[in-house]
């Protein structure tokens, strides 16, 4: 055949070729209360779970320059472990401030500031002002609210009235005026 070869076809298909039926497994899909339960449960654990490692990673970080700090010979000797304390406690919070994206900052800093005052009003007077503000509202409204908006409402009325209103166990001032009070004292 003088070197051509005949080319073959490939042979005609009869039909379409059988499709596989696979069986899709359903899996369960979590509720959205068990959705927020996982990322509370991984926030805790970023948040919270890994400070033992950031405490070990900070020391190689600022350990060497604030015994330095303290060693200076112009420190006094009764006076060391406030001025580290002191000064490890303005890195971390510079730290904290500057890693805080700058639109969150503002919130977070003045949520600090209140963080404190609270605990500063809390131990001057021996109180524990946002736990007896929940005991205070479940005794006057209750626990069981039909909606989050009623809860809301709750909440708000009552809020505003208890945060304003004299108290004995904080030297006959308002919540509201202790605060006050101790966020000017401390420069809050």
């Amino acid at each position: 055949m003088n070197g051509v070869t005949k080319a073959t076809k490939p042979a005609a298909k009869k039909g379409r070729p059988k499709q596989v039926k696979k069986e899709v497994e359903m899996e369960e899909i979590p509720s959205p209360e068990e959705i927020v339960e996982d990322l509370d449960t991984i926030a805790e654990e970023v948040i919270f779970g890994k400070n033992q490692a950031r405490t070990y990673a900070l020391r190689e970080v600022w350990y060497p320059s604030f015994k330095e700090i303290i060693a200076d010979p112009t420190v006094p000797e009764d006076a060391r472990e406030e001025v580290m304390f002191l000064t490890l406690t303005n890195a971390l919070l510079d730290m904290l401030m500057d890693v805080v994206p700058k639109e969150m900052a503002l919130t977070f800093a003045r949520n600090l500031d209140d963080y404190l005052a609270v605990t500063l009003v809390n131990k001057e007077y021996g109180v524990d002002l946002l736990k007896t503000f929940q005991k205070e509202f479940t005794d006057s409204m209750g626990k069981d609210f039909r909606s989050e908006e009623k809860l809301m409402a709750a909440l708000q009325s009552f809020e505003d009235e208890w945060w304003d209103t004299p108290r004995d166990d904080i030297g006959g001032k308002s919540p509201n005026e202790a605060l006050e009070e101790m966020a000017e004292k401390y420069e809050l």
